[in-house]
C-alpha cells in the first residue's frame, strides 16, 4: 500500500519460509518491523482501540516474533509518540487511524 500524505510509514507484505506471510511496517526512520498476520491484527485492533477511547491503555508495546526491532507507542491526549530507530515520531489521532487501516487493509 502506497504512502498516504500525513503519514510517514509504508506497508506491504512479504513471504518467509518459517513464519509464511509477514506484513512489514517500515517508518522513514528506518523502523522496520516484520509482523505475523495475528501480529499486525493485534496491532491495528489496539491502534483504533486507543484512539476510540474504548481501551485505557497508556502504552502499546510488541516484540514482534520475527523482528530485532520493538513496537512502543506512548498515547497521549492528541495522538500517539512512536519510538522510531532515530527518535520518537509524533502521530495525531487520524494518522494513528491510517496506520490501522494500512494493518489492517495488509492481513490476508
Amino acid at each position: 500500500m502506497p504512502d498516504q500524505p500525513g503519514l510517514s510509514c509504508s506497508v506491504n507484505t512479504t513471504q518467509h519460509r518459517a513464519f509464511g506471510r509477514l506484513v512489514n511496517l517500515q517508518f522513514t526512520d528506518g523502523l522496520l518491523l516484520r509482523l505475523t498476520m495475528a501480529e499486525a491484527s493485534t496491532l491495528s485492533f489496539a491502534l483504533v482501540a486507543v484512539r476510540d477511547g474504548i481501551s485505557p491503555e497508556r502504552e502499546i508495546y510488541m516484540s514482534p516474533i520475527a523482528s530485532d526491532a520493538a513496537f512502543l507507542g506512548t498515547v497521549r491526549d492528541d495522538g500517539m509518540s512512536i519510538a522510531g530507530a532515530t527518535g520518537t515520531m509524533e502521530l495525531d489521532w487520524p494518522q494513528v487511524g491510517l496506520l490501522a487501516g494500512k494493518l489492517a487493509a495488509a492481513i490476508d
